[in-house]
């Protein structure tokens, strides 16, 4: 391994098999896209384990990092919201949430 690889790099695999477990949480509608889930993890998977494996070659640390992380998450969560607004707002999405299944009892 070579001095400037870092030791402890991102597997992109990894990163999108823990984001298609969060989906089953807050499932996507990926109903009318000709988009392969799978290809689009991947995908997203792959470049945000690039940027990150960047930011560790630059010697940010892994406490910068998660703020950067954290702070990217705020961001795409205020987007989604902000997109759902609009398309609430032009009549595009329901106003009643879909039903979800009852929560399982202890």
């Amino acid at each position: 391994m070579s001095s400037d690889t870092p030791t402890n790099a991102l597997d992109h695999r990894l990163l999108a098999s823990f984001a298609k477990d969060a989906e089953a949480r807050d499932p996507i509608d990926w109903s009318g896209l000709d988009i392969d889930r799978d290809a689009a993890y991947e995908l997203m998977a792959s470049q945000i384990a690039e940027m990150f494996r960047d930011y560790e070659l630059r010697g940010i640390g892994r406490d910068p990092q998660l703020a950067i992380a954290l702070s990217t998450i705020v961001k795409l969560s205020v987007e989604n919201f902000v997109l759902n607004q609009r398309l609430l707002s032009n009549g595009l999405l329901p106003r009643t949430p879909p039903e979800t299944p009852d929560a399982p009892s202890d």
